[in-house]
């Protein structure tokens, strides 16, 4: 097996392991205490959730990367179907994120994360010698995604949005997009935000809410929570299932998880995850230095842009620096969806990395 490659997988399990590790003694916790948000039999759930996630990793890991190429445009037209169901159902606590079958649930929105980096990834190939014009390299890519950020942005979750449209941007800057429409984009949504803000529109209460608390200063309360948690861990932590602050802290074995892991294994441990981000990224960025093939390179790039944003913005949360808002973190969160799709898109990365593609 390529080195790329084996390094991929080595990485991604240690990460993984974190997961397992830190949810079973949330688990574990939760049990002991009499207060906590923690729902019971969680490591269960995220095991056989994390085996739907190693099927759908060996089965990619197996398909030719190219058919993701050739069905590009299919992969397109089925997230923008998946993404409507939810609007045919009745909303779930509010929103119309999930697709709910029995003992089943669906997020269309990691599919569609997903999809659009290989739609966008097609495209680039297509169009490579002309992503530094205005029309090929911004405007119709823009129109592209389009329709995937207004279905997932009205559901509502903004986030996950912005989250592909940053990873879009980011994608066609890589390869020879114009810096000024990236930084215009960005000073437009600025902007946008600035003035939902202060004059209270486009945005959902709560959206409002938690960006009127953001430029106050003024923590909400599972982020102070969190951040005590950070404090109470200390550089070494308190040990592997050991800490009651994790368990006042609501979602945390998904959006704030990085609460738990700085309380059981301190502050060494969050630098300790973030450094095997970074190594996980930069393995797959040294794939793209090989390969000469554009939709390798397109494809690589966005799903290590896409795993980037949500460690950042995980971890942003989590600390205060940024408004909370609802991301998980790649392989290690709790959440089917999101983990069966990032497993999927790896084992896609992992067969480009042994396809023998043209390299330069």
């Amino acid at each position: 097996m390529p080195s790329h490659a084996l390094a991929l997988l080595i990485i991604t399990a240690v990460l993984i392991a974190v997961g397992l590790i830190v949810i079973s003694s949330l688990e574990v916790s939760a049990q002991m205490n009499l207060y906590g948000g923690v729902a019971r039999d969680i490591f269960r759930s995220h095991v056989t959730k994390l085996s739907i996630g190693v099927v759908l990793m060996i089965i990619t890991c197996f398909v030719d990367y190219r058919y993701h190429e050739r069905y590009a445009w299919f992969y397109y037209v089925l997230a923008l179907f998946l993404l409507l169901i939810p609007y045919t159902l009745p909303p779930v606590a509010g929103s119309r994120r999930w697709i709910l079958l029995p003992g089943f649930s669906f997020q269309p929105s990691e599919f569609a994360k997903f999809a659009t980096i290989v739609c966008c990834a097609a495209y680039m190939k297509k169009r490579r010698e002309k992503l530094n014009s205005f029309i090929h390299g911004f405007l119709k890519p823009l129109l592209l995604v389009l329709p995937v950020l207004l279905l997932i942005a009205f559901e509502p979750d903004l986030s996950s949005s912005l989250i592909i449209l940053l990873v879009v941007l980011l994608m066609l800057y890589s390869h020879g997009g114009r810096l000024l429409y990236l930084l215009s984009t960005f000073g437009s949504m600025a902007l946008l935000f600035f003035i939902a803000e202060k004059f209270g529109i486009l945005l959902k209460g709560y959206q409002l809410s938690r960006l009127k608390a953001f430029f106050s200063g003024d923590l909400p309360e599972q982020v102070l929570q969190a951040v005590r948690a950070f404090r109470e861990g200390g550089f070494l932590g308190k040990g592997v299932g050991l800490g009651e602050v994790k368990l006042s802290v609501p979602a945390v074995v998904t959006d704030f998880i990085f609460a738990a892991i700085g309380e059981e294994l301190g502050l060494i441990g969050i630098v300790g995850v973030v450094l095997l981000f970074f190594l996980l990224v930069w393995t797959m960025l040294k794939l793209v230095e090989s390969s000469s093939d554009t939709f390798v390179t397109a494809f690589v790039s966005g799903l290590a842009l896409l795993i980037m944003v949500q460690v950042l913005v995980n971890l942003g949360v989590t600390s205060g620096t940024l408004p909370v808002t609802g991301v998980t973190l790649p392989f290690v969160s709790y959440g089917g969806s999101s983990l069966a799709m990032m497993m999927a898109s790896l084992g896609v990365v992992i067969n480009m990395a042994t396809s023998g593609s043209e390299t330069k």
